[in-house]
């Protein structure tokens, strides 16, 4: 896509360069724009080429350039991609995780790999850490199916953190969001309902109940939502 777009750019200022020679030619009193007019394409790109050869080679060095850097990028990904791959499969520690998941953070992985290290926070009940580590994962993971799993984890860090407003929030904005997948969603509802019943705000949970069956749940996380306010 780049070496296209390169190459119609450079078309472009050639054929506009050209045209605008043409034109000076014409009006050159040396004669050479009558021999250029009266020339064979051969020899009209001879003599454009000879007027113009330093701007030629200019811009033919630019566009080897850059398909050389293109190429050495492209290159230079796959071979990172691999080291990638490698140094995860030998993850062991915190510590491995933790430099992993800075080292490649602009990969997916490495938000997947901070997701599991907000779960081990989390179960350790290291609560701060499990929210950095669910913040992390959300950034690396912006635009990337997993992004609402980060938040849901991240509201259940600040719950435990005695933060209720704040993780009633976050899991709002995954429950009515349609563009995350139901199964993330129906996560998120459970998990509220939960929150409520256990913070005896039932007016809440009674219209969160009523809710989801609007919002294109799965029938099961329906059946399984509705039966919160009753369990003991």
């Amino acid at each position: 896509m780049h070496k296209y777009f390169i190459c119609q750019v450079c078309a472009k200022y050639f054929a506009h360069f050209n045209n605008l020679q043409i034109r000076n030619m014409k009006n050159n009193d040396n004669g050479l724009g009558e021999a250029f007019q009266s020339a064979e394409l051969s020899d009209r790109t001879w003599l454009f080429f000879q007027k113009n050869s330093r701007t030629v080679l200019t811009v033919t060095a630019i566009v080897i350039a850059v398909a050389a850097m293109l190429c050495f990028q492209k290159l230079w990904s796959t071979h990172e991609i691999s080291n990638m791959e490698k140094a995860y499969a030998s993850l062991k520690t915190r510590e491995d995780r933790t430099h992993f998941i800075k080292k490649y953070k602009k990969y997916p992985l490495a938000g997947a790999v901070s997701l599991l290290l907000g779960d081990e926070y989390l179960e350790g009940l290291e609560y701060e850490s499990a929210k950095a580590a669910y913040k992390n994962a959300g950034t690396i993971l912006k635009h990337h199916l997993l992004f609402p799993r980060a938040v849901i984890g991240q509201a259940m860090a600040e719950y435990k953190s005695n933060n209720t407003t704040g993780a009633e929030k976050l899991l709002n904005s995954v429950i009515y969001n349609k563009k995350f997948d139901e199964v993330f969603r129906g996560n998120a509802a459970y998990a509220l309902a939960n929150i409520l019943k256990n913070e005896r705000k039932f007016e809440q949970l009674n219209s969160l109940v009523e809710d989801v069956n609007n919002i294109d749940l799965n029938r099961e996380f329906i059946d399984i939502i509705h039966k919160v306010p009753g369990e003991n």
